[in-house]
């Protein structure tokens, strides 16, 4: 009876193993059978198959439930277009918004973020001021505490120029959730070094990403796990608004020779078709020395004084 025992408790064992196995995976559909936003350049992840829109199953019930917004890729009604959204729009929303945040203190009910319109689907027109893998090396809630890159969000801070202040950005961040590759290249315009725990500026890569606006879509998001960074301060993420694209939908860079406005289509190009039109950034050579071309002969006199 007692090997009988053992066998139907191991069996429900793995039977609760694969069923949660199951329900970490992350789909690349939405539950009406709708492919995901970028469907046609997504890129599949270990973390796709690992964890799913809950994020880490020992997080608290309100991070969860948060998590959950942020992996919200459904969020674009059949047909709909995107709300335009200016950063000056992130700001006032972030004024009008009387909601306690920080680590720990995610709401268990998101409805009143739902009524000042988390969940809908926003375009901007915006500079890239800076770009990261965030939290690698630490790992974040929403992606199972992976520490990889591969594992985490991209982090951007965009406003209204490149040479904006960071604490006056509005935030955008791609997920790692079927990732495409062109898009992850953003992440490198800073690299995390692990030695020193701090990110290193791609020269090369910054001027390329800083030389045109983009047309960022997504859903918009609040982050009630942050408080904000006023200019002045020092704190992290330094922002001014805990609105934000998250997860961002669509990318687009702006043609040359066209005025950029972000309501023309045609003032537009995928992010991903403009990156693989590039030639690679060629990596800056490190400090080094030349040969003169005329070598001094033995023997030659010295000039005289």
């Amino acid at each position: 009876m007692l090997a009988r025992g053992l066998i139907v408790t191991s069996t429900l064992v793995i039977s609760i193993a694969c069923a949660s196995a199951q329900t970490a995976k992350f789909s690349d559909h939405c539950s009406d059978g709708t492919a995901l936003p970028f469907a046609p350049i997504e890129l599949k992840h270990p973390i796709d198959a690992t964890c799913g829109t809950k994020g880490k199953p020992t997080s608290s019930a309100p991070s969860q439930l948060q998590n959950e917004a942020k992996n919200n890729f459904c969020g674009a009604a059949a047909g709909a277009s995107p709300e335009s959204f200016t950063p000056q729009m992130f700001f006032d929303l972030e004024h009008n918004t009387h909601i306690n945040s920080g680590t720990g203190k995610e709401p268990a009910d998101r409805t009143e973020l739902q009524h000042l319109g988390e969940g809908k689907i926003v375009r901007m027109k915006a500079n890239l001021i800076e770009a990261h893998h965030a939290d690698v090396g630490s790992g974040e809630s929403v992606n199972c505490g992976g520490l990889k890159e591969e594992d985490n969000d991209i982090h951007i801070a965009f406003g209204p120029t490149a040479n904006t202040l960071e604490c006056k950005s509005v935030s955008g961040e791609i997920s790692p959730h079927f990732r495409p590759a062109s898009w992850n290249e953003i992440g490198h315009f800073e690299k995390f070094d692990p030695a020193t725990k701090k990110n290193i500026v791609n020269a090369v890569l910054a001027s390329r990403l800083q030389a045109h606006p983009y047309r960022i879509t997504g859903q918009l998001f609040f982050d009630a796990s942050h408080t904000l960074c006023a200019c002045g301060t020092k704190c992290n993420p330094s922002r001014s608004a805990r609105w934000e694209i998250h997860p961002i939908y669509n990318i687009e860079v702006c043609k040359a020779g066209t005025p950029c406005n972000a309501d023309t289509d045609s003032d537009w190009i995928a992010f991903d078709t403009w990156w693989n039109t590039l030639v690679p950034p060629q990596p800056i050579k490190p400090p080094h020395s030349h040969q003169p071309h005329e070598a001094k002969k033995k023997g030659t006199p010295k000039a005289k004084k």
